[in-house]
């Protein structure tokens, strides 16, 4: 495993730090003490974020103030030793093997700053003073500790893979986007300006117009008076329904990729024994009835020998 030192035996400081690594960092089917701390950690977050919105009803926070004031601290308790023990045993992975520069540059990862920003709220007022109004502000930035699910959901990390592999098609339906939303506020300043002047008295504020018309919600608070503004308005409106169709195919597409690749690898595994060699597929074998066909991942529980 990686990390190990080059004895026989790791210390004792190696194998608690692979201990956490493995809790830590694991898939959640390896045992029962990773699949508790994922679910302890997903409730935390989902509990977090049920609260804060619970707060923002003034009664119900001033009637309940002390155990969400409670509630606050150990929520902060429990993410502050999560991201130091990340931090602490980053190293086992070999991005960030190095000692003082490893942890850096997992300090700026996407997760560990998200992990960041989760903490952040609640340590910001007693190290700033802060006026009453701000502090609410501060305090609501605690919502995004609902990001921190992304780390414990797989579904996010596809979603995540999507867009990396979809990122070409999305950025070129985001350019016609721009365009199309650029050319229909301008043909409605030109239109309705003499008309309206209040309501389109620039591209700028013609440009509501359009973002309400080519998302299809139709306030109806600014809408075209002439004949022509009203023409251009059915095309804007018509063509909104094939640009907004257009991101979802893609991401569609992305998903199935996606899933047939994950499905194509999960189902093509072969695994070499190390004592007889013999080459099997664990898929195959629990299709098969054998009790033996367990998945293997990179992270080894540092309790766990080597083969049995």
């Amino acid at each position: 495993m990686t990390g190990e030192t080059s004895g026989a035996q790791p210390g004792m400081y190696d194998r608690a730090q692979a201990k956490v690594y493995f809790l830590l960092e694991s898939p959640a089917n390896h045992n029962l003490a990773r699949r508790i701390v994922i679910y302890f950690i997903m409730a935390m977050i989902l509990s977090n974020v049920l609260a804060i919105i619970l707060e923002t009803k003034n009664e119900l926070y001033l009637a309940y103030a002390p155990y969400f004031i409670a509630f606050d601290v150990f929520s902060a308790v429990v993410f502050t030793i999560e991201y130091l023990l990340r931090l602490w045993c980053c190293v086992r992975n070999p991005r960030y093997s190095a000692p003082v520069k490893g942890r850096i540059r997992y300090a700026l990862s996407p997760l560990a700053l998200i992990d960041l920003l989760a903490i952040t709220p609640f340590y910001l007022p007693l190290i700033i003073p802060t006026e009453l109004r701000m502090l609410r502000m501060i305090r609501l930035l605690r919502v995004f500790r609902v990001l921190k699910l992304g780390r414990y959901s797989s579904a996010f990390e596809t979603f995540i893979n999507v867009i990396k592999a979809k990122k070409e098609e999305l950025s070129i339906a985001l350019i016609m986007t721009v365009i199309i939303l650029i050319l229909a506020s301008s043909a409605l300043y030109l239109t309705e300006h003499d008309v309206q002047p209040e309501k389109f008295a620039s591209i700028p504020d013609a440009m509501w117009w359009a973002v309400i018309t080519l998302a299809t919600v139709g306030y109806g608070d600014v809408y075209p008076i002439t004949p022509l503004g009203k023409f251009i308005s059915a095309i804007v409106a018509l063509s909104a329904i094939g640009l907004f169709a257009l991101p979802a195919g893609i991401l569609a597409t992305g998903f199935a990729e996606t899933l047939n690749r994950r499905h194509e690898k999960d189902c093509d595994i072969t695994v070499t024994c190390p004592q007889c060699g013999n080459r099997f597929n664990p898929h195959e074998e629990m299709s098969n009835g054998s009790p033996d066909g367990n998945n293997s991942s990179h992270i080894k529980d540092p309790d766990t020998p080597d083969h049995q």
